[in-house]
């Protein structure tokens, strides 16, 4: 499972809150860093004001003084050497309502305002002098100062982004080693145990009660097998007494008692069976069981397979067939291998109603039994294979659940592997068994 891929982590919930922070703080620290501006543009605008004034203050007084020859020099002087403000000399016959406009801030993505900023001072000879705000200088404050304000809000924003996500990643790398370990204990896989680092953290913590419950129910589970074969083996010598004994009975003058001590026998046989299922499948599962392996022709166990159950499904009018795609020899055992190949296909014919096609083949990977029957929906397909459980809820077929269950302790211990699948309609059984060259190599199990 990959934990930093970009769709777990637009999936992620930790991921999505870190977001909707971040924007919530950018916004803040805009409208902040907007405000700074429009402070310090008006702060600014104040402090030009007074200068202007002061500036305008002393040509009034060099006026009143009535030095006219020094007025003009110093205008000369401070239009060539003064670059914050501007300086018109023009006749006061002609003077229009000239205004200065000088842009001050508003939003700082926004457009900028203008506002009248401007001194006027009578100059001899009914001349003026009109000196205003020169507004390059004032597009170049605006130019340097805004742009670093915006490196200033790009910056954080950027880094609380890439910080956002390293800590998502590291949360969801953290997860991901617990879903893993879960995901192993799903599939049935025994002794796992979720990693526990040395930081002591809410992870480790949540990693160490895992594992206690994995723990838990591992023991949990193999106690209760351990019950189940326990029982299994007690009841076993008992009831093969008890069928013995009606035997016996039945050899000699039961009437008028004969039928139902026929039918407790029967009873007694069927408790037999299973109970020699459930200790057959736990010694194949625990290893208990030796097998003796030979070559084993695949195909000829089929046949043997079909040739048997073929007059039951005659009975209910069914075509079963028999197809070699390719010939397929392996080191096991043959009656395991027969009684696994006889389990899948009369579980087929069981579930395959009349008139229905039940075929089995053999191809370059083992196995394939197929039926167009009511098929198995996708919740069962992976309990079917345990013990004592039944896809059929009614219970209107015999049968404890333990025939696929012995199919899959017969592949395992084969090396192989039980897949079900849809059949579009019925059940597709497939036999994964290894090639004969890996047979050759468990050939002294």
């Amino acid at each position: 499972m990959s934990y930093a891929g970009s769709e777990n982590l637009s999936r992620s919930t930790i991921f999505k809150v870190l977001m909707y922070f971040i924007t919530c703080v950018a916004i803040i620290f805009i409208l902040f860093i907007n405000q700074v501006v429009v402070s310090s543009e008006t702060f600014y605008h104040q402090q030009l004001k007074r200068d202007l004034v002061n500036e305008a203050n002393l040509f009034t007084m060099m006026v009143s003084k009535g030095n006219s020859p020094a007025l003009y020099r110093t205008i000369a002087e401070r239009k060539k050497n003064n670059t914050t403000f501007s300086y018109v000399i023009r006749s006061a016959k002609h003077a229009v309502d000239d205004i200065g406009l000088y842009p001050t801030a508003s939003f700082i993505f926004g457009p900028s305002k203008t506002t009248q900023l401007s001194q006027v001072v009578a100059l001899p000879l009914g001349m003026e002098l009109v000196i205003k705000i020169n507004p390059q200088f004032m597009q170049a404050y605006r130019q340097t100062v805004i742009p670093m304000l915006l490196s200033g809000i790009a910056v954080p924003v950027i880094l609380m982004l890439a910080g956002a996500s390293l800590f998502a990643i590291v949360i969801l790398k953290k997860l991901a080693r617990v879903n893993h370990g879960m995901n192993r204990v799903i599939l049935g896989e025994k002794g796992v145990k979720l990693p526990v680092s040395e930081n002591d953290d809410e992870f480790d913590v949540l990693a160490i009660h895992l594992n206690f419950l994995i723990e838990q129910v591992e023991k949990k589970e193999t106690s209760l097998k351990a019950l189940s074969v326990g029982m299994a083996h007690d009841l076993r010598t008992p009831i093969a007494r008890m069928k013995l004994r009606l035997e016996r009975l039945l050899t000699q003058q039961t009437a008028p008692h004969t039928q139902e001590l026929e039918a407790c026998h029967d009873d007694l046989e069927v408790l037999l069976g299973m109970f020699n299922g459930m200790l057959e499948i736990a010694n194949l599962n625990s290893g208990k069981q030796h097998i003796d392996k030979e070559w084993v022709d695949l195909s000829q166990v089929c046949r043997d397979v079909v040739e048997f159950l073929s007059p039951i499904s005659d009975e209910k009018y069914q075509q079963l067939t028999f197809r070699e795609d390719e010939q397929y020899r392996l080191q096991g055992e043959p009656s395991l291998l027969f009684r696994a190949v006889y389990n899948l296909v009369e579980n087929a014919i069981k579930y395959t109603p009349e008139h229905g096609v039940i075929n089995v083949v053999v191809d370059h990977f083992g196995i394939v039994v197929t039926d167009n029957g009511m098929g198995v929906s996708d919740e069962d397909k992976e309990r079917i294979r345990e013990p004592m459980f039944r896809a059929d809820r009614s219970r209107t077929h015999q049968g404890f659940g333990l025939g696929l269950s012995l199919v899959e302790a017969v592949v395992i211990r084969h090396n192989g592997e039980l897949v079900f699948s849809d059949n579009n309609p019925g059940l597709r059984s497939r036999l994964y068994l290894p090639l004969a060259s890996e047979g050759d190599s468990n050939s002294g199990e």
